[in-house]
């Protein structure tokens, strides 16, 4: 039988696998293990999502969010605050969140050819993820690769893998050219996680 956080991911990440962005910092001086700070937690179609204080996002859940630093921790929560928005918009909503959201090319044509083929009613309050922090497996001044790791309500853990591009000044969601998201049960937390939990209000 499948586990409850495979189904959850179908919900929360399956389809996922404008504005200024902050100030740039030299590659050789950014630490991909420090924390952002973080002002708030929001909720996003059901799923609680960390805001930074100067990491971003800079605007709003109502808009695609946007306005992220030029950083490892401005990668880390774009990565998760935009995968979340995506795979939350409603039926009427994810025509402007994924144009706000994803960078442009085969991944972003190929989800909007499946999500317009979908209905989506709402997320299942019992395979809703809470988010526990990321790891970050990849980064340069173009590209990250974060491993946002989720708690479900039957304790298990897991980690989706999203990539982020630097485009327009902002980070944005590179979307995978294939249909499945690249989700991994864990045993455990990682031993480099970034945790994020003690943050939360």
């Amino acid at each position: 039988m499948m586990r409850r956080w495979a189904r959850a991911a179908v919900v929360a990440v399956a389809l996922v696998a404008t504005s200024c962005g902050g100030s740039h910092t030299p590659e050789s001086e950014l630490s991909i293990t420090d924390p952002p700070q973080i002002n708030r937690w929001i909720t996003v179609g059901g799923i609680e999502v960390p805001i930074g204080t100067s990491d971003g996002p800079s605007n709003g859940e109502w808009e695609p969010f946007a306005g992220f630093s030029h950083t490892p921790q401005g990668a880390a929560l774009a990565a998760i605050t935009q995968s979340v928005q995506l795979s939350t918009a409603s039926d009427r909503a994810w025509p402007q969140v994924l144009a706000g959201v994803a960078a442009p090319g085969e991944g972003r044509d190929l989800y909007a050819a499946h999500r317009g083929l979908v209905e989506i009613s709402g997320t299942d309050p019992k395979m809703v993820p809470t988010i526990v922090g990321y790891t970050i497996d990849d980064y340069s001044d173009t590209a990250a690769t974060v491993g946002v790791v989720q708690r479900f309500s039957d304790d298990s853990l897991a980690s989706s893998t999203t990539q982020v591009v630097w485009i327009d000044d902002d980070w944005r969601l590179h979307l995978p050219s294939e249909t499945a998201a690249t989700i991994t049960a864990l045993d455990a937390v990682p031993s480099e996680l970034v945790d994020l939990e003690e943050t939360r209000k």
